[in-house]
């Protein structure tokens, strides 16, 4: 599958192997945990052909609430594409996968 052209979108079939610019951002509603990932480090660990929408899928806490692992489903996932310049990182776009604006 071709790289996505200049300003396109990701859709969730999209390859997370094609989206090097790119990082997640998960808020977790029951322990308000709130995680980063680089997409290219997640497509190093399960494949750069696995796409958006089966990461999302499989999305669950690791933060503790109490004594316990919460393990709940994210409340909130935001695909966020970032320009990096040595170590300073520039947000150029946001686009709200699901939850509240």
């Amino acid at each position: 599958m071709p790289e996505l052209p200049y300003g396109a979108p990701p859709v969730p079939g999209t390859p997370i192997g094609d989206l090097r610019r790119w990082r997640l951002e998960i808020r977790c509603g029951r322990c308000r945990r709130h995680t980063v990932f680089q997409l290219e480090h997640l497509a190093e660990r399960y494949g750069r052909r696995v796409t958006i929408g089966e990461i999302i899928r499989r999305l669950r806490c690791r933060g503790f609430r109490g004594w316990a692992q919460c393990g709940a489903k994210p409340s909130r996932v935001v695909l966020i594409e970032v320009y990096v310049y040595g170590k300073s990182v520039r947000k150029v776009r946001e686009i709200v996968v699901f939850g509240r604006v």
